[in-house]
């Protein structure tokens, strides 16, 4: 009897366990058709049958969390977890449904505590998501690179490695992610178009284009796509593919932030000015009251020097609503225009609008700087930083404000910032390469320059900017590619032959640079850079008639141009004509009072008179501007061998030397022993 007793005592709860399995199949099949809530109902009832089932308290947490009911899902899983504390899974999807209420430090624990007892490919991944929504990007990487070992070929996780290699400015290191990802999974769009932002982070606009013309081609409703495309060619300046681009994002999506704004600059940058003007005039006509069209519209002709319809444009935009960027772009217009105050009134009412357009603050800063307000000015840079740290601006304004004070370590620093947000900023780096030169880092500033050649331009005038100032730092090998490759593509330029000119002639070929300086002045009779160069030219082949017939046209056609006077004074020094030579340096200087090299220059012009006292003077300011200027030493060197003070031409030549001078090595041979 004993025995009978105790089978009839066992078989309820034997039926009983059987009633729940079968409903928690009966669950799991509904959930499986998407029928969440009758999952549940069917996991609760089995629940209500074995309250000590973890498993039917696991199904149900997951039925709750395809629900996005994430707090009755953690409570069920705390359940599940607490009845077997050995299920992976229970930690795991735990963690997911904290990090879907953003409670990440949670999630990591769980997953942690998930990955310590069975780890998968799937735990490191979303690990590493919620590692990355801490701002742990290298976290998030560590993570990544786990899960990509126990499952290489997952696309997935290439890419969003490199969407947290991105978030660390490691660009190369995402490329090279999104590399592997598109070789694993060449159809997605969406991971092309991503390595194409990549690519345009690190300044390679070109290869950018690529990318976004190839997700394109697989994606052609990606509104996105198009405006950073637009926008890669806005940085290559051939702003006529960029409008196309801008304007056919306005037909995806309108409403895509900045983009009005972006088609204005290109508009106005592209030297139509008719065209550019007409765009808005047609869009106004059809909404006279958009408040925007107008601020677009006074971008345009701000920008084409349309100064009196810049400004009525933005009175109308603020008449129809007050906007902070209308008032932000009016007091730009007011500071260009040396209407301080008013300026800074305008920045700061665009600032009470709105307290986060980060470019008022420039703005205001710029004000403040003209108004002699320097400690209140970096405090408005500095809060427009804090704001926006990636506005690159921001840090070429504070390198702008540095090398105006000369402090060139400070102005090197701000630059360099700068182009660690925006590494394809061709102007940028000009001016870094610029700063450069002043500090003696002539391989940095070479470095610069080739840097500008590979990310490239179709900007024309923006290369003879770069090649004169190469020229003027005496990179004359390296220019002459460039130029060839310029001339090959725009032959009908006077500026670059005037520039392969400059680079033959360098190189010791006076008679080659005379063929392009002649074809210069054909095409082009007022060329001040043509008639200079030839003339120096000529000086070289010892024409010294010829030299200054050809510098005296130069400063008849534009006699506030600092080249001509200095070729003369070459000219001058050849001929022995020693203070007309000092004359003409005088005169580069009321010019230009930042050509630093000039005091050298007539420094050394002042030792054949001889006037040591003004020689000194010369070279003790040349060298308090630029210490570390191998060329000044140089040429004090020299200055002191004309007034026999051998012992300093040595210390100065010896100090040459050690900056870079070769020129300075012949002379530490012949005069110092």
């Amino acid at each position: 009897m004993a025995r009978l007793f105790l089978l009839f005592f066992l078989l309820p709860f034997c039926c009983a366990a059987q009633t729940a399995e079968t409903l928690m199949q009966s669950g799991n099949a509904k959930a499986g058709q998407k029928n969440y809530n009758a999952a549940i109902a069917d996991f609760t009832k089995a629940i209500q049958l074995d309250a000590k089932n973890g498993r039917a308290y696991f199904y149900r947490a997951n039925a709750y969390n395809d629900l996005k009911e994430y707090t009755m899902a953690v409570q069920d899983y705390d359940r599940s977890i607490e009845l077997d504390p050995k299920n992976p899974f229970a930690y795991f999807y735990r963690g997911n449904a904290n990090n879907a209420q953003q409670k990440y430090a949670d999630a990591i624990t769980d997953i942690t505590k998930a990955i310590a007892l069975a780890p998968n490919a799937d735990m490191y991944h979303y690990r590493a998501n919620a590692k990355a929504s801490l701002g742990d990007h290298a976290g998030a990487v560590e993570d990544f690179t786990k899960a990509i070992a126990l499952n290489p070929k997952d696309p997935s996780l290439y890419e969003y490695r490199g969407v947290a290699k991105s978030n660390l400015t490691d660009n190369d290191g995402a490329i090279e992610d999104y590399d592997k990802a598109v070789a694993l999974d060449p159809k997605n769009s969406d991971l092309i178009y991503y390595r194409g932002n990549a690519k345009g982070n690190v300044g390679d606009f070109k290869g950018a284009i690529a990318d976004y013309t190839a997700a394109l081609a697989l994606n052609p409703k990606n509104a996105e796509a198009v405006f950073y495309r637009g926008n890669a060619y806005g940085n290559l300046k051939n702003y006529n593919a960029a409008i196309a681009d801008y304007k056919k994002v306005i037909t995806l999506n309108p409403k895509m932030p900045n983009l009005y704004k972006y088609l204005a600059n290109a508009l106005s940058n592209n030297n139509d000015k008719k065209a550019a003007l007409e765009y808005f005039a047609q869009a106004i006509k059809l909404d006279p009251n958009n408040y925007e069209l107008y601020l677009f519209d006074g971008i345009v002709r701000h920008n084409i020097d349309d100064l009196e319809g810049a400004m009525t444009d933005f009175n109308k935009s603020i008449e129809l609503k007050e906007n902070s960027d209308a008032y932000q772009n009016r007091a730009d217009l007011k500071v260009n225009q040396k209407n301080f105050d008013e300026g800074k009134e305008d920045a700061d009412k665009a600032i009470e609008l709105d307290a986060k357009n980060s470019y008022a603050y420039i703005t205001r800063a710029r004000a403040e700087l003209e108004l002699k307000d320097t400690v209140t000015a970096l405090a408005d840079l500095n809060l427009g930083i804090k704001m926006n740290p990636n506005n690159d601006y921001s840090y070429v304004v504070l390198g702008m404000i540095a090398y105006g004070r000369k402090d060139y370590a400070t102005a090197l620093k701000n630059y360099t910032h700068s182009l660690e947000i925006q590494p394809g900023n061709v102007e940028t780096r000009l001016r870094r390469a610029d700063v450069r030169l002043k500090v003696g880092d002539r391989p940095g500033a070479l470095a610069d320059y080739k840097k500008i050649a590979d990310i490239g331009t179709d900007d024309d005038n923006f290369y003879s900017r770069m090649v004169k100032a190469m020229m003027k730092a005496r990179f004359y090998s390296e220019s002459l590619p460039i130029l060839n490759d310029l001339i090959t593509k725009n032959p009908k330029v006077a500026t670059f032959y005037v520039g392969r000119g400059a680079a033959k002639q360098s190189m010791g070929n006076p008679n080659g640079a005379i063929l392009d300086y002649n074809i210069a002045i054909k095409m082009d009779t007022a060329s001040v850079e043509a008639y200079s160069n030839r003339g120096s030219a000529k000086f070289d082949l010892k024409d010294y008639p010829g030299a200054l017939a050809d510098i005296a046209k130069a400063i008849k056609i534009h006699e506030g141009d600092e080249e001509p006077y200095l070729i003369r004074a070459k000219v001058r020094m050849a001929m022995k004509n020693y203070q007309g030579a000092i004359d003409d340096y005088n005169s580069v200087l009321f010019i230009n009072l930042d050509n630093n090299i000039i005091f050298a220059y007539r420094g050394l012009a002042q030792s054949y008179l001889p006037n040591t006292q003004r020689m000194n003077a010369d070279f003790n300011y040349a060298l308090k501007l630029e210490p570390k200027n191998e060329e000044v030493y140089y040429l004090r060197g020299l200055a002191r061998i004309n007034t026999k003070d051998v012992t300093g031409a040595c210390a100065d030549f010896k100090q040459a030397v050690v900056l870079g001078s070769k020129a300075a090595v012949e002379e530490a041979k012949k005069y110092c022993k």
